[in-house]
Formats: C-alpha cells, structure tokens, sequence
C-alpha cells in the first residue's frame, strides 16, 4: 500500500468519486483522486476519449515515478560537480533521503482503482462526482439532469466550471442544495489551488464536506488548497488572469512584441512562472476564449472583450498544447 493511503482520511462519508470528462481537466482529476487512494468511476461518451483520457493518466504517473527515481542520481552527480568525491557512505546516505516515494507499481496500482465507462448509471455508488466537461452551460446541466437520474440523494454534485455561476447550473438539478463548484488549477497535480463555490441554495454541510475532503488530498508537490469563493462570474483567479491575457494577446495582434518576448517580459519583469501566453496554451485557447467571452457578457467591462485573434485561432483550430499548435508550435 502506498503512502497516500496509509494517511488518515478526514472525510469517511466520501470513499468513490465520480469524474465526468476524460479530457485534460478530467483525466488529471481523476489521477489525483486515484493516487490519493479513493475509487474512481470516470465517465466520458465514447471508448476512444475514454482511452485517451486513460493514457493521459498513466502519462502523468510516469512522469511522477520517473522524478522520483532521478532524484538520487541526480543530486550525487549534482555534488560530485562540485569537486567533492563522495564515498559509499555518504552516497547510499543520500539514497536513503531520497528512496522514492513512488515506484512503478504505483501506476498499475493506480489505474486499477479507476472504472472507465459510457454509462452514467455506473455512477450510481459515487458519494462525490466532479464535472469537468465542456464549458458551456447548457452542456453542463444536461450533465447535471442525467447524474440526477443515478445518484443517490446524499451524493455530492461538483462542477469544475472556471467562469459559469454555480447558482444557476444548480437550478438543472432536483435538489440545488447538493451542488456547488469545485475549480482544480491546470495540472491539479502540481497546481494545488481549488476554488469552493457554493450557489445561492448549496447547503453549509455540503460546502464544509467538500473543503475537508479537498485538504486531506494531495497532489505531487504538496496537500491540495481549497479556498472558499463567493458564487460571481469568474470567481477570484480568472478575474485576475482573464485581463492579462487578453492583454497579451491584443500587443501580440498589434504586433508590438513577439509572443515568446511576450512571456519573456513578464517572467523575467513580472516574476511569472509562466508567460500569459503560453498559459492559455495549456489551458486551452477555446477554453480561454469561452471565459473571456462570458465574462465580458457578464460584466460589460472592456477589459474582458475577447480579442480577434484569439478567435480566429480558436475557429482555425489552434487550440494550444492540446492539439499541438497555438502561441506556439508543439511536437
């Protein structure tokens, strides 16, 4: 058994969860989900996506097992480089501080804890499912009206919606009180932010459920953060983020910089760990488009107008990382 589960679980009332989206968001739900210990049931409408999403998963856990089996070898030849010559002691020492904390049977053991499936009725045991489809309202109630249809009336229904007002997408479902948001940061495993959103009618016991549940995870780096968020278009982050890369995207179409200088000046000038650029390049420019543009229907306010070019990509199917073109080029 590995060490995620050995930790004691705050929340017993909550033992599978369910994911509904194998995409990006999805598939790295469910993997922490997974790697925390708790069986998961992830559904999406078609075989071929669902392997998709699973190949995803076992991509993420290769990549966690592979830098803990670097970590050693790396930081003896990182002191060796020094000048220092260590002897047999002191290299089995650092071994020792650095034994994995994962191996290759964690992949394995792992997926084996995760039910792939079409079928919604398959949901039907889950005590908490997370949405992470499309975002798109309409997509998402109908999503919330066919779980409504298996799920039990205590279970948990969480969306992982960035932008949508979470009073509203719980009007599609029988009893509002038992949904609210939930929104993971892309990569969920290195990026421990979630955004708790209850709506107007969510019940305090769900919303303090939901926050002790997110805290006893942990992603690869460290515990997962919940932070509580009142129900507004955008919640705190996009707020924030929305703007600036508009921004970006307006200097780049008036081609004032380059996009790698773009993200260049606010790593180096701005201290980001990332260019905005090449943030709505892993999130998705489609993904980054569909909040810029709610937000601006939303508020009215300019600054969230979705910029030209950001939409022509968007049509031209340049959609960022995920399908290997955007700001920039992947292989």
């Amino acid at each position: 058994m590995e060490e995620t589960q050995d930790r004691e679980m705050v929340v017993l009332n909550i033992k599978t969860v369910g994911v509904v989206g194998a995409g990006t968001m999805g598939s790295a739900i469910t993997e922490v989900m997974a790697l925390n210990g708790y069986s998961v049931v992830l559904k999406d409408i078609s075989d071929q996506l669902l392997e998709r999403g699973k190949r995803n998963i076992e991509r993420i856990l290769t990549h966690l097992v592979e830098y803990h089996e670097r970590r050693a070898p790396e930081e003896i030849k990182r002191i060796e480089s020094l000048g220092i010559k260590l002897t047999e002691e002191q290299i089995e020492t650092v071994r020792n501080a650095l034994r994995p904390a994962y191996d290759r049977s964690t992949i394995s053991q792992t997926i084996e804890r995760i039910r792939f499936t079409t079928a919604y009725s398959d949901m039907d045991g889950c005590d908490v499912v997370i949405e992470a489809a499309f975002e798109k309202p309409e997509v998402k109630k109908e999503i919330f009206r066919e779980l409504d249809k298996h799920l039990g009336d205590e279970a948990i229904r969480a969306t992982n919606t960035s932008s949508i007002p979470i009073t509203s997408l719980a009007s599609s479902i029988k009893n509002p009180g038992l949904l609210l948001g939930t929104h993971f940061f892309n990569p969920p495993y290195t990026l421990p932010l979630v955004e708790v959103i209850p709506g107007l009618q969510t019940e305090e016991r769900v919303v303090n459920e939901i926050i002790s549940f997110l805290k006893n995870l942990r992603n690869h780096r460290r515990q997962m953060l919940p932070i509580r968020v009142k129900d507004s278009p955008g919640f705190v982050v996009n707020r924030m983020i929305v703007p600036a890369q508009n921004e970006a995207c307006f200097i780049l179409q008036e081609g004032l910089a380059t996009a790698k200088d773009i993200d260049e000046a606010m790593k180096a000038g701005a201290g980001w760990p990332m260019g905005p650029l090449e943030l709505a390049d892993m999130v998705g420019l489609d993904i980054a488009y569909d909040v810029a543009a709610m937000l601006y229907n939303e508020f009215g306010d300019p600054k969230y107008r979705p910029p030209t070019l950001l939409k022509r990509m968007v049509e031209a199917g340049y959609l960022g990382r995920k399908t290997g073109r955007g700001f920039y080029e992947y292989g």
